[in-house]
C-alpha cells in the first residue's frame, strides 16, 4: 500500500453540522436534491444501518460494525482533515452517503501525479425502500444525478480541480455510473482490499 502525505492536511470544507452546501431541482420536477454534511454523533445511526445492510456488505466492507467502531473509524479521520462525509438528499431525507477525501491523504498519493486540488470521492446509495420512502414517483437515474451534483458541490470550491473515483473493478454497477457521470477512465491498478479502476473528471470536463 502506498504511504500518505502525512504533511499534508486539507480544509476546504467549512466546519458545519447540517448545512446544506448545494441544492438543486431533480429535472424540473418538484423534488430537491440537497447535499449537507453529515453531523456524526445525530446522522450515526443511519450510516450504521447502511453500512450494515445487505446490498453494502461487498464493496463497502462495513459490514457487522457497530455503533462504536463507526464512529471511531470516521471522527479520527474527520477531525484530521482526511474525511469529510455528505448526505445527498431528496426533500430532506438521505438518499445517498459521500466520502471526500483529498487524494494526497489516500493511497493514491503518488501513483499518477496528484495534487493537493484532487479530491476523491465514495459513494453509497441507501437502501432500496428507504429511497422509495424519500422519492414519491420514479426517477430513472437518481445516482447519476447524485453523483453529477457531488461534482458541481465539489467545483464549487475552487480549490478542487479534480474529482476521482476508484470503484472496485467487480463492482460494475459503480464503474458504469463513473461512466454515466462523465468520468475518464485512467487505468487499473491495485489498492489495499481491492482491484481498483481509476476514473477522473476534471473542472472544465463537466
Amino acid at each position: 500500500m502506498n504511504k500518505t502525505n502525512k504533511n499534508f492536511k486539507s480544509d476546504i470544507f467549512p466546519e458545519s453540522d447540517a448545512l446544506f452546501l448545494y441544492r438543486e431541482q431533480l429535472s424540473g420536477d418538484h423534488l430537491e436534491l440537497g447535499i449537507r454534511q453529515v453531523a456524526l454523533r445525530k446522522d450515526l445511526a443511519v450510516l450504521h444501518r447502511w453500512a450494515n445492510h445487505p446490498h453494502a456488505h461487498r464493496f463497502w466492507g462495513m459490514q457487522g460494525c457497530t455503533l462504536k467502531t463507526l464512529y471511531e473509524f470516521y471522527n479520527p479521520r474527520i477531525e484530521a482533515g482526511q474525511l469529510q462525509l455528505f448526505f445527498a438528499c431528496v426533500s430532506g431525507i438521505p438518499v445517498a452517503l459521500i466520502e471526500a477525501y483529498p487524494v494526497l491523504l489516500s493511497e493514491l498519493a503518488g501513483l499518477a501525479g496528484f495534487t493537493a486540488n484532487d479530491y476523491g470521492i465514495h459513494l453509497l446509495m441507501a437502501p432500496y425502500r428507504e429511497i422509495k420512502a424519500a422519492v414519491d414517483k420514479d426517477i430513472d437515474g437518481l445516482s447519476v444525478w447524485v453523483l453529477k451534483a457531488v461534482q458541481q458541490m465539489l467545483f464549487d470550491f475552487a480549490s478542487v480541480a479534480r474529482i476521482v473515483a476508484e470503484p472496485d473493478e467487480r463492482n460494475v454497477n459503480a464503474c458504469r455510473l463513473a461512466e454515466k457521470a462523465g468520468f475518464r477512465y485512467i487505468k487499473t491498478l491495485p489498492l489495499e482490499g481491492k482491484t481498483a479502476r481509476l476514473y477522473m473528471i476534471a473542472r472544465d470536463e463537466r
